[in-house]
């Protein structure tokens, strides 16, 4: 008798039953699948133009079910857009107990390497991902607000200033127009580190107008 092929793709039936002699997959392990099936897609193409039957054929089971861990094209080009920015919106991580300038640094430099080493992948999730399709418009705005606390914090304001309202726009605006350098950054003309140094000092000066006045 064969041996199952642990995380193999199950064969679907009339009912949905998996064929006997591969493994099952969890509802969350067939969703993290068919989301990264999605992501490398992703790198060659827009994601509106990502197609299901590819994506089920590549997962070994029918277009159908795909609509079953994601019930519209929409809740699956999210599912994508939304690990894709997890690993390049967020950057780097900043060092634990490290002064503010340097951790800054360290999440920009991160950053900048991300898109270095993934800049297809990147320019289609900022500039081509959405498509027009509101879900996908959500998720890259969710993603964006999720990280202003880390930069402020980082940069060493208290974690509450992340709060305030103008903190949190200004901070949003800085960090979109981030996205924007590195969409336009050629390597060859501006070296890694410089365009980190004055990045970091870019961020450090909106930080500092933001804090409060002692006088």
């Amino acid at each position: 008798m064969p041996a199952k092929t642990a995380g193999a793709a199950e064969t679907t039936g009339p009912a949905g039953s998996a064929t006997p002699g591969r493994t099952r997959l969890s509802a969350a392990e067939r969703r993290a699948q068919l989301t990264e099936i999605g992501l490398e897609l992703l790198a060659d193409q827009p994601i509106h133009e990502l197609a299901l039957d590819e994506v089920a054929d590549k997962a070994g089971i029918s277009r159908t079910l795909v609509f079953h861990y994601f019930p519209t094209k929409s809740d699956f080009y999210a599912a994508v857009v939304e690990r894709a920015g997890q690993r390049l919106l967020a950057g780097g991580k900043a060092p634990t107990g490290a002064p503010g300038p340097e951790r800054v640094h360290s999440l920009i430099s991160g950053y900048l390497r991300l898109v270095e080493s993934s800049r297809d992948l990147y320019v289609r999730l900022v500039r081509g991902a959405a498509g027009g399709d509101p879900a996908v418009i959500r998720t890259i705005d969710d993603l964006r607000t999720a990280l202003i606390p880390t930069w402020v914090v980082a940069a060493g304001a208290p974690g509450e200033s992340a709060a305030d309202p103008l903190t949190a726009l200004l901070v949003r605006g800085w960090l979109v127009g981030l996205e924007e350098v590195a969409l336009a950054w050629d390597p060859t003309a501006v070296a890694h580190e410089e365009l980190a140094d004055a990045l970091t000092a870019s961020f450090l000066a909106l930080i500092a107008t933001l804090a409060p006045s002692t006088d």
